[in-house]
């Protein structure tokens, strides 16, 4: 296994404002001053030990870089100009016939970062990401998305951790630690899901919680944008529906064997009288295996017009459910606590929007949760004959991705990926 790591953050308590100075050159690098993360050595060392090999991977300036990797860590290292700087980290793993060999297979490959940069840069490689949360930021940088939690989470990283403990971990068991619809669709079992949001209330909370990542662009093969169309495929298996229900039953066992209280009602977000496959949601809500009582909460009014997913914006979709979607008033939901399914997080609109019926009807404790979430798009190939960006794109019928040239920037043109 080849682990790229990044720096600042990552291994050193450095994502600050009062290193800058030597982060960008300027001043010299007295290695004294560098707080190091407790357990970092510890885990580097720990690592080699089992064969893996170290790369640190920074966009601060060489010579910081270099001291610290090879005094602190003893350690290879590549110093990127910025990121995400595909170009270079590649141009260093070619330059290396083991690591390239290594990198025809991805899974050879897990890159770890604090910042929304270094999730992206790991999603151009195609390899596995690892978000880490280590410290407090002290400031917020726009840029690296730190201090701005939801940055990184939008971007998608496949895993997170918040130790080294964590990191050892998921590179020991990687499969068992995707999130669980992912991990189900390995044929693993996990009960990891991202933690989207918690919103504390004086006599209760509401929570978001994702199970499965839906890509736009380049990422990890783990992340699964071609399930999420086959929800919407008349001609989906049982098979494939079973196999979401493990993914939802595994992270069950978590929520259900909570000490702290109980769950009143497992309900769905239900499908519209159009909804294509009929049932689209109900068929997977059956299958979930709970022994929370099951209800029917929600129902679309018979005169809705037009879909959710032509609402470009946050705005427009609460507007839209606010209209068409009510809370049935056949169950007393009166400081009860409620779980709600539903298939995407996109916008957040409907999560939101259904968490305000519920506490308008008196709902303590609320918890959405979504199959999958919709991660923030990354455009890595120029398309041949305009020169616009190409996007993945995935054919909903089969799963087949291809790059496409959209026609409202571009020409319309598609290229397989093999």
């Amino acid at each position: 296994m080849v682990l790229l790591i990044d720096l600042d953050g990552t291994l050193t308590n450095t994502a600050h404002p009062q290193f800058k100075g030597m982060k960008d050159g300027v001043e010299d690098t007295v290695i004294a001053s560098i707080p190091v993360f407790k357990g970092a050595v510890e885990f580097i060392n720990h690592q080699k030990s089992l064969g893996n090999k170290i790369i640190i991977v920074s966009d601060s300036h060489p010579k910081y870089v270099q001291k610290i990797a090879t005094e602190l860590f003893q350690c290879d290292f590549v110093f990127l100009a910025d990121k995400p700087n595909t170009e270079r980290t590649l141009d260093y793993i070619n330059a290396n016939i083991i690591l390239r060999e290594l990198y025809i297979d991805r899974d050879n490959f897990i890159f770890i970062g604090d910042s929304f940069l270094d999730i992206e840069l790991g999603r151009r490689l195609n390899i596995r990401t690892i978000f880490t949360e280590f410290y407090i930021a002290s400031v917020i940088e726009e840029r690296d998305g730190i201090g701005q939690s939801w940055k990184p989470l939008k971007m998608g990283p496949t895993y997170y951790a918040k130790s080294y403990d964590d990191i050892n971990t998921i590179v020991a068991n990687p499969l068992e630690n995707l999130l669980a619809i992912e991990s189900a669709f390995q044929k693993k079992n996990s009960i990891k899901a991202v933690p989207f949001k918690y919103i504390k209330y004086q006599n209760g909370f509401t929570a978001f919680r994702c199970l499965a990542r839906q890509e736009d662009g380049e990422c990890d093969k783990y992340s699964r944008a071609d399930k999420y169309y086959q929800i919407d495929n008349p001609n989906r298996s049982f098979d494939f529906l079973k196999t979401l229900a493990t993914g939802i039953n595994n992270y069950f066992n978590v929520v259900e064997n909570q000490k702290q209280f109980s769950w009143d009602y497992l309900t769905y977000v239900s499908d519209k009288k159009t909804t294509t496959p009929p049932n689209k949601m109900k068929e997977i809500f059956d299958l979930v295996e709970s022994s929370i009582p099951k209800v029917k909460l929600f129902e679309w009014r018979d005169d809705v017009e037009g879909s959710l997913r032509n609402r470009p914006d946050y705005t427009s979709r609460r507007t839209f459910i606010n209209k068409y979607l009510f809370t049935l008033d056949t169950v007393d939901l009166e400081g009860k606590s409620i779980i709600i399914i539903d298939d995407q997080f996109t916008s957040s609109a409907t999560a939101y929007e259904i968490a305000t019926q519920l506490r308008s009807k008196g709902v303590k404790n609320i918890l959405f949760i979504a199959l999958f979430y919709l991660i923030l798009p990354i455009h890595s190939k120029t398309c041949p004959r305009c020169n616009s960006n190409m996007r993945i794109s995935i054919r909903k019928e089969d799963g087949v991705k291809f790059y496409n040239c959209p026609y409202n920037t571009g020409c319309g043109l598609s290229i397989r990926i093999s």
